[in-house]
Parts: C-alpha cells; sequence; structure tokens
C-alpha cells in the first residue's frame, strides 16, 4: 500500500510539474512554433547599403537552419543613424523570436555616449553571433581633392557625407577636427553608404567615415583603380588591402587618446545580430544555433563571396564582452571623449 502511495503521489507531482509556469515539457515546440511563421530582419538604414546586402543575403539562407524553417524577411527602419530600429526591436517588436536586427556600429558607443536617444541597454539584447570585425576608413575621391593625408586635411577643408550626427560616420571626424585640428565640413542626413557613394559621384561630397567592406562590395573598381585615398582606419590591425594606411591608435599624442582611439576602433559589436530581451530561451538558443550554422553555410559563404563580404564569425559570448567592455570606460577617458566628439 505504501508503494502505491508514493507512485500516486509522484504522479500528481509530475502533474503539478506539467502546469506550473516556466515548464516546458509539454509546451510547443520550438519547430512547432517557427513552421509557417516569419521572422523579420530590421536593418537600420535604406536599401542598397552593406548592412542591407548583407540581411538579404543572410535571410536567404537562415530559414533552412531554423527549426521549422520560417520564412525569412527583411525590413528596412532607417531613422536616426539606425537608432530607430535598435528602439523600435528593443522595447515594441514582438518578444516572440520573430523579430532580428542587424544594427549597424555604435551600438554601445551611442549608449554611452548618450548620441542619437538611445532606449535600449546593449547588454541585454539577446546576441546571437557577429560574421566579423570591421575596418572604418576615411575615404576620399582624389580627383575631388588635392588632400592625402590628416595633415594634408589640417590646411584644407574637405566635404564629407554622413548619415547622420549620433552615427559614427558623422562623430569620427568631428573628433578629428577636434583633436587633430583637421578642417572636415559634415554633411548630415544621408541615408545609409550607397547614399553617401552616390553623393560623392556627383561631386556633392568628397569622402566619408565608411566601412571598408562597402568599398570592396560596392565599389571594388575604385579601389582596382586606386580612386581613392585612404587617410586613416579602425580597427585592431591594419588591413591588409590598406597595409600603408595608419591605425587611429597609431595617431594618439598621449594615454587619454590612445584609450579613446582604441575605444573608438573596437567592433566586434559592429557587425553582429540580436534578438530583443525577453525571448523564450529554448528559441533564443535554436537562433543562435541556427545564426553560426548559417554563416559557416558554404552556400551561404558562396553567396557571400560574390557579393566581396569576407566572414569571420565571432559567437554571442564575444560580441556581448564587447559590449560590457565599452561600457565599463572609466569616467575620466568618457568625459575626455564626451568633449573631443562636441558634446559636453
Amino acid at each position: 500500500m505504501r508503494t502505491i502511495k508514493f507512485a500516486a503521489l509522484g504522479v500528481a507531482a509530475l502533474t503539478v510539474a506539467s502546469i506550473l509556469p516556466g515548464n516546458t515539457a509539454n509546451a510547443e515546440s520550438v519547430a512547432e512554433f517557427y513552421k509557417g511563421r516569419n521572422i523579420t530582419v530590421f536593418v537600420g538604414l535604406s536599401p542598397g547599403g552593406l548592412y542591407s546586402t548583407w540581411a538579404q543575403i543572410f535571410a536567404k539562407h537562415f530559414g533552412k537552419h531554423v527549426p521549422g524553417n520560417p520564412t525569412v524577411i527583411v525590413k528596412h527602419m532607417p531613422g536616426a543613424g539606425g537608432q530607430k530600429a535598435l528602439n523600435y526591436v528593443y522595447n515594441a517588436a514582438p518578444k516572440d523570436g520573430t523579430a532580428i536586427i542587424t544594427p549597424n556600429s555604435g551600438v554601445a558607443r551611442n549608449v554611452i555616449l548618450k548620441r542619437g536617444n538611445p532606449k535600449y541597454d546593449p547588454t541585454k539584447f539577446r546576441w546571437l553571433g557577429g560574421w566579423g570585425e570591421p575596418s572604418t576608413v576615411l575615404s576620399l575621391l582624389k580627383h575631388l581633392t588635392p588632400v592625402r593625408t590628416l595633415k594634408d586635411a589640417t590646411k584644407q577643408q574637405v566635404i564629407l557625407g554622413a548619415i547622420s550626427k549620433s552615427s559614427i560616420t558623422y562623430l569620427l571626424p568631428a573628433m578629428y577636427n577636434n583633436l587633430l585640428g583637421t578642417k572636415f565640413k559634415i554633411i548630415a542626413g544621408y541615408k545609409g553608404g550607397s547614399k553617401v557613394r552616390l553623393a560623392m559621384e556627383k561631386g556633392e561630397v568628397q569622402g566619408w567615415s565608411g566601412q571598408l567592406a562597402g568599398w570592396v562590395s560596392r565599389k571594388p573598381e575604385w579601389l582596382r583603380d586606386d580612386k581613392l585615398v585612404h587617410l586613416v582606419q579602425l580597427s585592431s590591425k591594419r588591413s591588409p588591402i590598406l597595409p600603408n594606411t595608419p591605425l587611429l591608435s597609431e595617431l594618439a599624442k598621449n594615454d587619454t587618446q590612445k584609450a579613446m582611439f582604441n575605444f573608438l576602433q573596437s567592433g566586434k559589436g559592429d557587425r553582429a545580430t540580436a534578438l530583443p530581451p525577453g525571448v523564450p530561451a529554448d528559441r533564443a538558443m535554436a537562433l543562435e544555433k541556427a545564426y553560426q550554422a548559417t554563416i559557416r553555410d558554404a552556400a551561404f559563404q558562396a553567396d557571400a563571396k560574390k557579393r566581396k563580404f569576407k566572414t569571420d564569425p565571432l559567437t554571442a559570448v564575444e560580441v556581448l564582452d564587447s559590449m560590457k567592455q565599452a561600457l565599463a570606460m572609466n569616467s575620466a577617458t568618457l568625459a575626455a571623449l564626451k568633449k573631443a566628439l562636441g558634446g559636453k
């Protein structure tokens, strides 16, 4: 009799456990949830640029690695240098695993510098990983200006295009003006890198501070035909494409400047993909696995190569750690950086 009582008790315990909040034993599976659904990949810039092109290639292959094989679509939400899309996905988008964002550069930088009205915590996004550290480069069309070095730019005005005043495309040249004495006139308001490159073709602006990959994928002939001059690059090391272009950190005049420049040229989070906070853990993990599988998929790699994209996969932990490190900047360096960028 005692055994029977314990058995009955065990059944009752299992029954109660199965209906307790958070128990997923009898919950809808990840594959069941995603079958027949759409996943939307948000891009904070207009179509045609680096991030838009990446998202389109990624969306083509991502669904086959997600349990249930959902349809993956790309939605552009330009505004405030990418902040509009970030704020939307973090605060208003569905938290069920059907909304993903591939934010453009500066996710943590904009928060610590309080630029563009960020309404999110970079460490609370559910990062899926990244596709490599970018190299940001300040490039000019040679036939539009005689300027060939940053020192030349201290003597002659150069007109640059930028996405918005909260974007790194604006903040970096503004800092060069303040710290290095350059005379860049920065025109903000372009809806992505493709729009700035078009403005350069038309002669509206003479250059811009954007990612090197944008030139490689969208204007490789300009690189091939030596139509561009590159004044400075930002990355952990010089790009093999630009072995003679100095890193920003190499131009530092003191330890404070070096700390600031290292912060600005650290970019592990600048090519990453994330979910909003609150997505169920099983779906988030499935999407992380699917992301990592996608960027290693041979068919994806072939498509990326056709568009001149080079990938160097980063884990979700690496991206999250880069966000935490950026937000841990000491107050003295932060104050100096804000001043250099024209803030208070």
